[in-house]
């Protein structure tokens, strides 16, 4: 038995943070009602082709029009039902569409209502609109280096996005153990902007803990990413003094151990530039497949910068099962990246594959109780 097959969560949720908290909560079990806009499809299933699958598997998807008086009616017989309620609405919609939390808590005590936003339920920023790259700059994110010699960049996923999801994931998964034991609801209000000030955080130690401006002292030359012969790229993070030895050895540069300007951890540091001149050039002398020939996987901390398509075939990601093929009624068989986590009790599989626009909504509508004849009458008032 999976640990969340009893929790029922109604997800109104349509970009990317709450879609993917609700998946990861799906993969443990819990039945997702996924509500998705009726009329027209919404351009979340399309705008990056493949996204929409691959955080939408085992949920259940119904279109409702939440506009509808009828249809506000149904949203309030799920929410009743339901242990989880998950809305990344700008503040204030949800209350003006009659799925607020405080509306919400008066049909259902008990619901664990969150609320994922890009800066929150109160602030001054709290209605200012944003997106990745924006909260990654104003939280400071963007302003860190990734490597020694090169300006600060936007990662190339959307880190806000899947943090934000996996902290309102392991919040919710924390309400429900309280309310197990106190028998109480709760509002969870996560924001964009609040998780990257969070994960900023291990960087600004010199600032929080000694009062001292902020400095990149986790840049070197030994953990950086440089060119080789053929143009690949490779990663090298040769920072403890035993793989640093390991590395001049195997790449026939014992004199390096012998110069002085390299010959400890603070005498590199104060040579940073140096260094990073010196294995630039030793780098670049040798292909990627010749230092994977030359670099031993288990004395050297290395690793060529892989494609995705790479990435994706490699051996090690299909030994770890990461990869599994479903198949669906309307796109026939596509490959899903489970979730990562390996248990000794359970496993997180794909149970059922990401549904179709609104797949699910006749088999919950009857679920609650309607009729044939009244679904109809339903979708001829565009309430679903």
């Amino acid at each position: 038995m999976l640990p969340f097959e009893q929790i029922k969560i109604v997800d109104f949720s349509q970009r990317l943070p709450g879609p993917y908290c609700s998946s990861i909560l799906a993969d443990f079990g819990a039945e997702v009602t996924m509500l998705e806009r009726a009329g027209t499809l919404p351009e979340t299933r399309s705008v990056f082709p493949g996204l929409f699958e691959l955080v939408n598997r085992n949920k259940r998807s119904m279109t409702l029009n939440m506009k509808n008086e009828q249809g506000q009616r149904i949203a309030e017989q799920l929410i009743k039902k339901s242990d989880v309620l998950i809305e990344e609405f700008r503040p204030g919609v949800a209350d003006r569409l009659g799925i607020g939390y405080e509306q919400v808590k008066k049909i259902n005590p008990l619901i664990i209502y969150c609320s994922i936003s890009g800066f929150g339920q109160h602030g001054p920023y709290r209605d200012r609109v944003g997106h990745d790259i924006n909260y990654l700059s104003l939280s400071g994110i963007m302003s860190i280096p990734g490597q020694p010699d090169i300006p600060p960049s936007r990662p190339g996923v959307p880190l806000v996005d899947l943090a934000s999801g996996m902290y309102a994931a392991i919040s919710i998964m924390a309400a429900l153990k309280r309310r197990e034991t106190e028998n109480v609801g709760e509002r969870i209000d996560v924001s964009m902007f609040d998780t990257m000030i969070s994960w900023m955080g291990v960087r600004a130690g010199r600032s929080l803990i000694h009062g001292e401006p902020n400095q990149n002292e986790h840049l070197s030359a030994l953990n950086n990413v440089y060119e080789t012969k053929d143009g690949r790229m490779l990663s090298l993070g040769a920072i403890e003094p035993r793989f640093w030895k390991n590395f001049c050895m195997a790449s026939g540069r014992k004199d390096l151990l012998e110069d002085p300007r390299f010959g400890s951890p603070s005498k590199r540091k104060e040579h940073a530039e140096e260094l990073l001149i010196t294995l630039k050039e030793i780098i670049a002398e040798r292909s990627c497949e010749e230092w994977e020939n030359v670099l031993d996987w288990n004395e050297v901390p290395y690793a060529p910068v892989s494609s995705v398509d790479e990435t994706l075939n490699d051996p090690h990601v299909k030994a770890r099962g990461l990869i599994q093929e479903v198949e669906t009624s309307h796109l026939g068989k596509i490959k899903e990246i489970l979730f990562p986590v390996k248990f000794s009790g359970f496993d997180t599989d794909i149970r059922n594959p990401p549904p179709q626009w609104g797949e699910h909504t006749e088999r919950i509508l009857s679920d609650l109780g309607y009729t044939k004849e009244a679904i109809t009458q339903l979708k001829k008032e565009k309430a679903v």
